[in-house]
């Protein structure tokens, strides 16, 4: 993916500091979404206000891009599963939100439920969403992924400002939600949520005997990949089970994302004790990963094929949700299924 990146003009700041001197105190509305147990978000640049109060805030996203809001952010668009995340997180509703993937996930039990059927919709495709629809909802923020939504920049250029995210850790993850928890007027949310997932994952850190070798796999067909433990759903697994999987040559991770291609030879010689796969499909009909790998002799030969643990997940919460709610999630399902007896 090539990472365009488009400059947005800014604000000077002596004038942001005239305007917050003169405006007058903002409540918070909160909704009445679930909030499970989450975590932090990505790059900020100002303090946090007083409670009851905005003051302006500026915030560096994923492409190095700074971002200035003399206002708070009430209306978020969304064109990337981790935005619905972190509006969930927030206890927020998105004015708009992308289908396929997008939409998976905003009607997911633990996000908006049946009520996800209803959020707008924003037409077009991951790659090229409908700049129409997005205006036409007036958001005062959209939230896309870096590599993949920088070309929104141009086209909403002087409309809305576009945030471009791309955690790669669980921390990014935690320090993105806190950002934008600032930026919503919705700091205490955050910090709850914040507060749940990292309090969920240091109880299971200091619980789980960590005897088990764990592994993600993920693709569309028998070349897969799998995430690493720099990756986002490997640096969560590596705290709490056994997980060699690393990025030993740059060049295989070029975009560093702590993914890579492997092979099944590879996989043997780890020969994990259970598997998470994250089956992706672009045409309708298409087998789950895991149902594609038992046409090939090697797979019945691991350890994890021949004890039944390997296990199909849910690729929109456990691949492209990227949040702390999605992590969180990840966690308890992972957890479960390593360690049936203490979890």
């Amino acid at each position: 993916m090539k990472h365009t990146k488009i400059l947005l003009s800014i604000s000077m700041l002596l004038t942001v500091i005239l305007l917050a001197a003169c405006s007058s105190s903002i409540t918070d509305q909160t909704a009445n979404l679930q909030q499970p147990e989450q975590s932090e978000p990505a790059a900020a640049l100002v303090t946090e206000s007083p409670e009851g109060s905005f003051q302006p805030q500026q915030i560096i996203d994923a492409s190095g891009e700074q971002l200035e809001f003399q206002s708070k952010v009430e209306k978020v668009a969304c064109v990337v599963s981790l935005c619905v995340d972190i509006a969930a997180e927030l206890g927020m509703e998105p004015v708009a939100i992308g289908e396929s993937g997008v939409r998976t996930i905003a009607v997911a039990e633990e996000f908006y439920g049946e009520h996800g059927t209803t959020i707008p919709s924003i037409g077009g495709s991951f790659f090229e969403p409908n700049l129409e629809d997005i205006i036409t909802v007036k958001p005062d923020l959209v939230i896309g992924l870096l590599g993949v939504h920088d070309s929104l920049r141009e086209g909403l250029a002087g409309a809305v400002p576009v945030y471009l995210a791309q955690p790669k850790t669980y921390s990014d993850s935690v320090k993105l939600l806190e950002d934008i928890g600032r930026l919503t007027g919705r700091t205490d949310e955050a910090k709850a949520a914040a507060e749940s997932f990292l309090g969920k994952l240091e109880e299971a850190k200091q619980k789980a005997p960590k005897d088990k070798k764990a592994l993600i796999m993920y693709g569309t067909d028998i070349n897969f990949s799998i995430v690493t433990d720099s990756g986002l759903g490997g640096s969560v697994l590596k705290e709490v089970s056994h997980y060699p999987f690393k990025v030993n040559d740059p060049s295989e991770d070029p975009y560093g994302e702590g993914s890579i291609q492997y092979s099944l030879e590879k996989l043997l010689e780890e020969n994990p004790d259970v598997i998470f796969v994250e089956s992706y499909s672009y045409s309708p009909g298409t087998k789950a990963l895991s149902e594609q790998m038992q046409e090939l002799p090697l797979w019945s030969k691991l350890k994890a094929v021949q004890e039944q643990n390997v296990i199909e997940v849910r690729s929109p919460i456990w691949g492209d949700g990227r949040g702390t709610r999605s992590l969180g999630i990840l966690l308890d399902e992972a957890l479960e299924a390593l360690y049936p007896d203490l979890f």
